[in-house]
């Protein structure tokens, strides 16, 4: 079980560095990332990547490095659920909503969830589970540019300031 719970962190940990450097061009874009930070109510929950984009859109990205085991192991939606290969996956989802419940509260903004999936194939290139967009990591920042709007550079900073109060580096 220990073993288990060790390489599970392992490869969290390896697939939010994956998503880090993906997520790193939008910087130089005037986008702010923030990754691995604490979430005010949250005991052991952490927010792997805050994105803010120059339009002050705050995107909660989860990073997701599953397996894809001889192509049986598609990432999918299956009766509103979220499934990885025959395993139900949906637990990542309600846990990915309650973080970005608790991240919209302390920032007092509307935030967006997306589940980036690395390793394992995404059904349709990317699909929707509650509300949830779930795509294969090399089109998250795609997505993510794709859904910014109307530049508001001054109102984003403020934005990202507050991030960085509000959500301290996760320890």
């Amino acid at each position: 079980m220990a073993d288990a719970q060790a390489a599970s962190c392992a490869a969290g940990a390896l697939g939010e560095q994956r998503t880090a450097i993906l997520l790193a061009p939008l910087v130089h874009a005037g986008w702010e990332v923030l990754h691995d930070r604490a979430i005010p109510g949250a005991r052991r929950a952490n927010a792997d990547h805050v994105v803010i984009s120059p339009a002050g859109r705050v995107f909660l990205v989860d990073s997701k490095l599953w397996s894809a085991k001889k192509g049986t192991a598609v990432v999918r939606e299956h009766d509103g659920r979220l499934w990885h290969g025959t395993r139900d996956a949906d637990k990542a989802v309600d846990s990915l909503l309650f973080e970005t419940r608790l991240v919209a509260r302390a920032l007092g903004v509307p935030v967006q969830p997306v589940m980036a999936v690395h390793n394992a194939p995404v059904a349709n290139d990317g699909f929707f589970v509650r509300d949830v967009p779930v795509v294969s990591a090399e089109r998250l920042v795609t997505v993510l540019v794709g859904n910014d709007g109307q530049r508001d550079e001054a109102g984003a900073w403020l934005l990202a300031e507050r991030a960085k109060r509000v959500l301290p580096p996760y320890r």
